[in-house]
Order: C-alpha cells, then sequence, then structure tokens
C-alpha cells in the first residue's frame, strides 16, 4: 500500500512553460488525474520565485525557458528552496541531460508527455530528491564531524601534550637528581606529577562523555529531582567550595522537569565548578530557576505553581547559575558553547571542553543553553529543560 502523500491528490504541483499551450494541455492532465497546480510560470525567474513563495511539492520545467533558462532555474532552485524538478525538453540530448542532472533534475519528460510519463517522471524525481536530501544531511554531518576531529586534535596537541610535557620532565628530573634533591622538592615533583595526571585523566574522561552523548540513539529520560542532584553536586565540589571560600545559594525547591540525571549532573557540574573558578573573590553563586529567559537582574526563584495548572503556559524550565566574576565581552560570549574553543589564556585556563558537552547535552534533551554577562558586572549561564 503506498504512502498516501504521494497520491495526486496531495500533490502540489508548478508548470513552468512558456508556451500557453503545452501548460494548458499539461495543467489539464494533472488536474484530471487529480493534482493540485498551484501555479505557472512562463520563465525561468518567475519559475525561482514562485517556487519560493508557493513551495510545491513538484516542479515541471521546461529546459529551454526565455531569460534563466530551466537548467539555471533548477541550480538557483536547489540552492534557495530545494525542491524535486522534472524537466520538459522536446528532444532528449545526452549532454543537456546531464548537464540538468548536475542542476538537481530528478525526471526527464519528452514533449507532448501522457499522464501515465508525467506521473512516472513525478514519482521518480520525488524519489530521488528525498535520496538527495539523505546523502545531503550525511554530507554536512560528515563534515560538521570533521570539523570537530580536526578541532579535537588542535586541542589534543596543546591540552594533553602540556601536563603530558611537565608529568615528563618532572619525572626525568626524579630520575636524575633523587638522590641528591631535598625532601620537599622530591613531594613538590610528585605533586606537580599527580595534579597534571589527574588534568589528563579529566580531559580523557570528558572526551569519552562527549563521544558517548554523540552516539546514544535514544536518550530515556526521567522526571528529575532537581534538589538531590544539587545537593550531590555540592558534596563532590565542596574541596573547591571551601577553598576558594565561595558562598553558594539554593532554593528551596525546584519544578519538576523531564531529563536523564547523569547527564543533568555534568551539566550543574561544569556551570558550578566555572562559577568557583572564574567568579569574584570570594565567589558568590547563586543557583535558581525560572518561567522565562534569566538574565543578571534575575530574582530567585518564582512560587512554585502546581505543574497541572501551568502545563499549557510552559514549554521550558530555565535553570541557571549567575557568578560576581568579571563578566565577558560579547565576543567571548559567542565562543563559549563552541567544541573545543577556549577564551584568552590569561583569564580562562579550562581546556574547552566543559561548555561544549553542557551545549550537547541540554541539546539531546530537548532544551537549550545560553549566557547574560555584562564586564564588570559577572555573568549568568542557563540550560532550559521541558517541564515534567
Amino acid at each position: 500500500m503506498g504512502n498516501k502523500h504521494t497520491a495526486p491528490q496531495f500533490i502540489r504541483v508548478l508548470i513552468a512553460d512558456d508556451k500557453y499551450l503545452v501548460g494548458e494541455m499539461i495543467q489539464g492532465l494533472l488536474e484530471d488525474a487529480g493534482y493540485s497546480v498551484v501555479g505557472r510560470a512562463i520563465n525561468g525567474k518567475q519559475a525561482v520565485e514562485m517556487t519560493a513563495s508557493l513551495r510545491p511539492d513538484v516542479v515541471l520545467m521546461d529546459i529551454r525557458l526565455p531569460g534563466i533558462n530551466g537548467i539555471e532555474a533548477t541550480r538557483q532552485i536547489q540552492d534557495q528552496c530545494p525542491t524535486p524538478v522534472v524537466a520538459l525538453t522536446a528532444h532528449e540530448d545526452l549532454e543537456l541531460v546531464e548537464e540538468a542532472t548536475e542542476a538537481g533534475v530528478g525526471a526527464y519528460l519528452i514533449k507532448p508527455p501522457d499522464i501515465r510519463e508525467i506521473q512516472r517522471a513525478i514519482k521518480i524525481s520525488m524519489a530521488r530528491f528525498k535520496d538527495l536530501l539523505t546523502l545531503r544531511r550525511m554530507n554536512e554531518t560528515l563534515e560538521a564531524r570533521n570539523g570537530e576531529l580536526d578541532a579535537f586534535a588542535q586541542m589534543v596537541s596543546h591540552d594533553l601534550k602540556n601536563p603530558l610535557g611537565k608529568i615528563l620532565g618532572y619525572a626525568e628530573l626524579l630520575e636524575m637528581d633523587l638522590e641528591v634533591m631535598a625532601k620537599e622538592n622530591v613531594y613538590r615533583s610528585l605533586h606537580i606529577i599527580a595534579k597534571n595526571a589527574r588534568t589528563m585523566n579529566n580531559i580523557i574522561q570528558e572526551l569519552l562523555l562527549l563521544s558517548r552523548i554523540r552516539d546514544v540513539d535514544e536518550v530515556e529520560t526521567e522526571p528529575l529531582d532537581m534538589g538531590k542532584i544539587l545537593n550531590g553536586v555540592r558534596s563532590r565540589l565542596v574541596d573547591d567550595i571551601e577553598k576558594s571560600g565561595a558562598t553558594l545559594i539554593l532554593p528551596d525547591v525546584w519544578p519538576i522537569v523531564e531529563g536523564h540525571t547523569v547527564w543533568v549532573d555534568q551539566v550543574w557540574i561544569n556551570y558550578i565548578s566555572n562559577g568557583l573558578k572564574y567568579g569574584g573573590s570570594p565567589p558568590r553563586l547563586e543557583v535558581g530557576f525560572s518561567y522565562e529567559e534569566p538574565t543578571l537582574t534575575v530574582t530567585c526563584c518564582p512560587d512554585i505553581i502546581p505543574q497541572s495548572d501551568r502545563e499549557e503556559d510552559i514549554e521550558e524550565v530555565y535553570f541557571w547559575v549567575r557568578d560576581n566574576g568579571e563578566g565577558l565581552t560579547s565576543e567571548e560570549q559567542e565562543r563559549l558553547f563552541v567544541p573545543f574553543e577556549r577564551l584568552d589564556q590569561m583569564r580562562v585556563e579550562g581546556h574547552g571542553l566543559g561548555l561544549s558537552i553542557v551545549r550537547r547535552i541540554v541539546e539531546r534533551l530537548g532544551g537549550r543553553v545560553g549566557i547574560d554577562s555584562e564586564v564588570g558586572t559577572g555573568s549568568l549561564f542557563w540550560f532550559t529543560l521541558p517541564p515534567g
């Protein structure tokens, strides 16, 4: 049983032919067979414009149109508003057919066509167009992954090479001078080796997490106990909080949202860790939520309203961390969530993976990420999740 959306009554056709009688004949054949003719173009420029405005399911295009010919019109259509195209030609010309195919034509008709030939050509053109879109998406995905691989290679060459170099350097120093080194220098060297080994381990673990997020086909979500997640995050970061002298302010109650606990835990770890590193001296971090996009002036937090009373109004819930740090310029903000990107080394010492992981996690869960920041005022990092 065929797909009902490929049946004639569901297919909208644009005819592009400068011969009035030919256009009338083709329109009559199509309408008698149940197709919907949405318009008639008499030149290539008009065909491109009408395709963009009318969005037909398929275009029957005369190859030899005045002004912009059918091949160039097809090329412009595929660039601007990709649509299946069937070429109409008075006689078969192999060179013309090859050129039209390269432009994006999916099937051909020799004038004058009968309705069976038209129906067959429309089906072939739409099927080839679907395959072409699939191939195009695969190419775009491949290009994006190749771009990530290039960025990854650059990141590895610097961020892993740097701590590895320190490990090797201090290990060689110990190997050569251990017998004559003062005990405090031995301990200092071992401390530096261990610290850089932990840095390398963290980078590798985040790369593995990034890979898992990308490769999971379907994400199983559940209602989240955000208060429990934040308590766990605070316990994991207790040493960093005490060391920095930070104040961490959290609400007493949280709304119910859908998510994946382990992944959302990683989002909060990244946001709060960044606040501890790059907040003020000492850091003051406010953690909260809102039902509208938060800014630096947001007040924590709205009254909890039973979800059943709000479900028609709420499409997403915003969660955020606001710090009292130096703030970021607009240029720095644009680069924050780009994979493997880092800010000025004098200001940000992170290895650039954390926020790209946050973005990938949140988008896989159906949410968004963002920031509101002002130099000299601080930064507010937010993410959204669908309501539970």
